[in-house]
Parts: C-alpha cells; sequence; structure tokens
C-alpha cells in the first residue's frame, strides 16, 4: 500500500509517495518560483530564425520562449499565437512552447489540433481497448484528437463523456480568453504538481493522504469527490505540522541529497553529478557472506539495480547516466544485470532507455531531463569553494524556518524569532525573499527578524527564541 504525503509550506510545495516505508518518488514544486510546464499563453512572436527553424516568442517571461516552427507554418512577426509550454526552461536555456494544445483529464487529454483517438500503451488488453475506443467515438462529434489515458481502463461511457465535456468547456473558455485583449497573457495555468498527482494516481492502492494545509486540503477533497467519493476516507489533515517529520520522509531527503546510498547487503551506491552527465559507481562495501567473489559481485549489482533506479526518480536526475557496476565474467551475470535494470526502470513514467555496456564495460542509460534535478532546489554553490551543490539553498533554509515555527508553535509560548545569518544569506534574503518572510509572519502570527554576524557555525544560520 501506498501513502501520500504533502507538506505544503509557503517557499515550496513538496509530495512524498512511501511505499512499504520507502520514499519512491518526491515531487517539489518551488512557490517562489511558479512551474510553468503545461501552462496555456497568448503570444506575440518577436523574431523569426529560418535557419535554425525557430520562433522568438514573447510570453510574458524575461526571456523570450522558444517555438520550433517549419517553413511551411504561416507564422509572422508581430503575430499573436496560442500556445503552450512544452519544456520548462532550464538553467541559461529558454522555454520551449508548441502550438498543439493538449488538456489532461482524468481519463482522457484533448489535443484539438488533430483529430487522431489514440490509447495508453500500457492498456494491453486488446478488447478493452476497442470497448474504449469505440465509446470515445461515440460521443466525439467533432472528431478533435484524444489520448485515451491508463486511468480508464474499465470506465463507463458517463465518465468517459463527464470528463470529455469538461475538457471542451476548458479548451473554448481558453479560446475565449485569447480573443479578449492584447499582448501577451497567460490564459491557462496546470494543476499544482500535488493535486495533479493526487487527481491522476488516486485508486485502491493509495492508503492515506496526509496535508498538512487547510486550503489544500479542501482542494483535494473537491477533486476526490469528483472522482469517487469514498476516496475522501483516505484524507488525513494534521495542520500546520511538520508532517515530513511525522512521516520520516526528511531523512530520506538527507539521504537523496547524499553521494553515499547504502544497499541493504552491506554495499553501497556513490553517485556524482556533473554538468554533462550523473556517473553512479557500485561498490560491495561491507557485504559479507558464504558465496563466491563472483557471486557477491553479482548479487550486490543485482540490488543496485532497484535502488539505482529509485535514486533517479527520487533525485530526478535526467540525461545522460553512467553506472560503472562491479565487474561481472559470465556473459549470462552481464546479460542478467541489463534485464533486470531494464525492469527497474519500467515503473518510472519519464521516458528511459538503457543504451547497453561499453567497451570499457560501462552500463549508460539515457532518461529524459524535464526539470531541474531535486539538489538544485535544496542546495548551492559555496560561496568559499564555488564547488557545486554544496552548501543549503535559501530555498532550503526557508523550508527549516517554517518547520522549526511550527514546532515553536506547537510547543512552547515563543512569539518572537530571531533569525542569525551570515552576510550573503542575509543580503539575498533581503534582496529577493523579503514577501516570504512576511507571509510566515502573517501565517504563523509571529514576529520573524533577522540580523547578519559573521560568527556562526558552517550551517548559515542561528535561531534564537524570545
Amino acid at each position: 500500500m501506498k501513502q501520500i504525503i504533502v507538506q505544503s509550506l509557503v517557499s515550496s510545495t513538496q509530495t512524498a509517495v512511501i511505499k512499504g516505508n520507502k520514499l519512491v518518488e518526491l515531487l517539489i514544486e518551488d512557490n517562489i518560483h511558479k512551474k510553468t510546464k503545461s501552462n496555456i499563453y497568448r503570444g506575440i512572436v518577436k523574431n523569426i530564425k529560418p535557419g535554425i527553424e525557430a520562433a522568438f516568442v514573447d510570453i510574458g517571461f524575461e526571456k523570450m520562449a522558444y517555438l520550433p516552427i517549419k517553413s511551411s507554418d504561416n507564422i509572422k512577426n508581430g503575430m499573436e499565437v496560442l500556445v503552450q509550454i512544452n519544456k520548462e526552461g532550464v538553467g541559461t536555456k529558454a522555454p520551449k512552447l508548441t502550438q498543439e494544445i493538449s488538456l489532461s483529464g482524468r481519463y482522457l487529454v484533448l489535443i484539438p489540433s488533430n483529430d487522431r483517438i489514440t490509447i495508453s500503451n500500457k492498456i494491453l488488453e486488446e478488447k478493452e481497448r476497442f470497448r474504449l475506443k469505440k465509446i470515445v467515438k461515440s460521443f466525439n462529434k467533432e472528431k478533435l484528437g484524444i489520448i485515451i489515458r491508463t486511468e480508464a481502463v474499465n470506465c463507463d461511457i458517463d465518465k468517459l463523456k463527464e470528463d470529455f465535456d469538461l475538457l471542451i468547456k476548458r479548451y473554448q473558455e481558453i479560446l475565449k480568453q485569447f480573443k479578449l485583449g492584447i499582448g501577451p497573457k497567460l490564459l491557462y495555468r496546470e494543476l499544482d504538481l500535488d493535486t495533479k498527482y493526487i487527481k491522476d494516481n488516486i485508486n485502491e492502492d493509495i492508503d492515506k493522504i496526509v496535508i498538512n494545509d487547510k486550503t489544500k486540503y479542501d482542494e483535494i477533497k473537491s477533486i476526490l469527490s469528483n472522482i469517487n467519493k469514498d476516496y475522501i476516507q483516505k484524507l488525513v489533515l494534521e495542520e500546520n505540522k511538520d508532517v515530513f517529520d511525522l512521516y520520516k520522509v526528511s531523512k530520506e531527503i538527507e539521504k537523496a541529497l547524499s553521494k553515499k546510498v547504502w544497499l541493504k547487503s552491506g554495499g553501497y551506491l556513490i553517485i556524482e553529478k556533473t554538468e554533462a552527465l550523473t556517473v553512479i559507481d557500485v561498490n560491495t562495501g561491507k557485504f559479507t557472506g558464504s558465496l563466491s567473489r563472483e557471486e557477491t559481485m553479482y548479487k550486490t549489482n543485482l540490488e543496485a539495480c532497484e535502488e539505482i533506479a529509485r535514486q533517479l526518480k527520487i533525485r530526478d536526475i535526467g540525461g545522460i547516466i553512467i553506472v560503472d557496476f562491479i565487474d561481472l565474467h559470465k556473459k549470462k551475470y552481464k546479460e542478467n544485470l541489463i534485464k533486470k535494470l531494464e525492469e527497474a526502470l519500467k515503473s518510472d513514467k519519464r521516458k528511459s532507455e538503457v543504451l547497453g555496456i561499453t567497451r570499457l564495460g560501462l552500463v549508460e542509460i539515457a532518461r529524459r531531463r524535464e526539470k531541474d534535478s531535486i539538489d538544485s532546489y535544496y542546495l548551492r554553490a559555496c560561496e568559499t569553494c564555488k564547488s557545486d551543490f554544496s552548501q543549503k539553498s535559501i530555498n532550503y533554509i526557508l523550508d527549516d524556518l517554517e518547520k522549526e515555527i511550527m514546532r515553536v508553535k506547537e510547543h512552547t509560548n515563543y512569539n518572537n524569532i530571531l533569525m542569525e545569518l551570515k552576510p550573503y544569506i542575509y543580503n539575498e534574503i533581503l534582496d529577493k525573499y523579503k514577501d516570504c518572510i512576511k507571509k510566515l509572519k502573517n501565517k504563523y502570527s509571529i514576529n520573524i527578524e533577522i540580523s547578519k554576524t559573521k560568527n556562526i557555525n558552517q550551517k548559515d544560520v542561528k535561531i534564537i527564541y524570545k
């Protein structure tokens, strides 16, 4: 059975999926810098580059967004276009746009610009595939593009038609807003990550959904009531409590930020990121047993496969991943190892592929990169040595502050907090995060003062209660 734990904070909303007391998925939404993927905009074409088949579009961001085009597309400078963000801007890369608008419901995805009805590859039974397509064709009179999602299995016509009607209504409202006014404008904002995850994944396997914010609780409750009223019983409100601490998620996150990951057998992984790729080294470590050396290495490697798949998912590592497994001599063991790794990666919704073993005996994996990995949220470069991801980020510091305020408000009568910070953190908070501090004050009815000092330990922050 699974549990979904939603930690709603001022600076972020974090969603942990726990299975068998183990963290299997972690979603982080930065509330200060909100995600934009799948949002729909009215954009203005500013610059067409025929040589690279691209148009740069103003959608109201600091940077121009990138829209791939073909020579046959009738796009001109100054034109208003209806576009959707297909890929978040990562680092220096601009957001990537598409004109093929898609709107996702519980059971269907509406793509008005084409006329194909397709079905999830995860629905394997031919009889069920035929049944679902027949139902959708019966009410899709305008022959709009539709993807039938995995969640549609065993759904009756009423549920599918209701989902379809909601998507049509949403699309018509977007078109109406597009025609009103001029200039760049956000026309549709995608659901928050936590809300979307629960809407898309709620089923009988979910044992409990724990939420620490009343507004978020009410929002999820409303969504669940439209899916299945029985699911509301799974909801638990732990208002203004550190639910990640209550359900031991915080410890799992600390492990996910560490380079070293221990395996049950006593072996371990070393995970190191570079700008170009991620390298994972597998070691036998403390593994002791009655098996031969080759058997020991083989067993450690097989266990590592499961943990590697889990870590890629939790840490949200994308791009090229190189795995240095412990050397094996038997051809059969090598083949089984690749099969095991491929099997372990199947549960990952993000497209990933095992590309095989290189001449040096390294295993290469490609995993689609959709956004920055979690360490880019929690960690930052060291101000002294400039090494990447070696110190807590401002987001991490603010999250920790809020969790500490929760504890203080629940267990003490203190109403004043003084934060002593290193000068560079103090300056950054004053420059960029004053609004966040103000929201914390109002949310918890507590006075927060900040000051800077050089006489502070490596943790960068000292909290004094008054």
